[in-house]
């Protein structure tokens, strides 16, 4: 079973600036919160992170695979770990932006898997949404 999340903000921001903010792993991933960190880069642009969320007591997550972005979306796919993808993806909407995050989460087992994906999809909607919150007040007021 999987779950599935979607968020979106609007960013007042040209798309360009709000594009080379937001397709950056660098600038993306320490907002989304828990215990983020770089542990390679690869000749191809791709690289890998260790991604956690603090669910609760506990984190979730593992090692994740960034890939090159194309200049409009930022994703990444677990390696290890929770299994997890995600797609961030910015758009132009005149002469500002919107910046659209989609999760999915996968957790093994039948009984326990239902509940923990339902619980920690609610969780995870918090994570993603308030990232996303951060990222459009840096861009708009460029303060943290």
């Amino acid at each position: 079973m999987a779950s599935t999340v979607v968020e979106s903000v609007l960013v007042r921001r040209p798309f360009e600036e709000v594009a080379k903010v937001a397709t950056d792993a660098c600038a993306v991933l320490p907002l989304v919160g828990g215990r983020v960190a770089l542990m390679r880069e690869y000749a191809d642009g791709s690289a890998e992170w260790d991604l956690f969320l603090d669910i609760g007591t506990i984190h979730v997550g593992g090692r994740i695979v960034v890939r090159p972005t194309d200049g409009t979306t930022l994703s990444w796919q677990s390696i290890r770990g929770t299994s997890q993808s995600a797609v961030l993806e910015v758009t132009s909407e005149g002469e500002h932006s919107r910046v659209t995050v989609t999760t999915t989460t996968e957790f093994t087992g039948l009984v326990f898997a239902a509940l923990t994906e339902r619980l920690a999809r609610g969780i995870v909607g918090r994570h993603v949404r308030a990232g996303l919150e951060q990222l459009r007040h840096q861009l708009e007021h460029g303060e943290s």
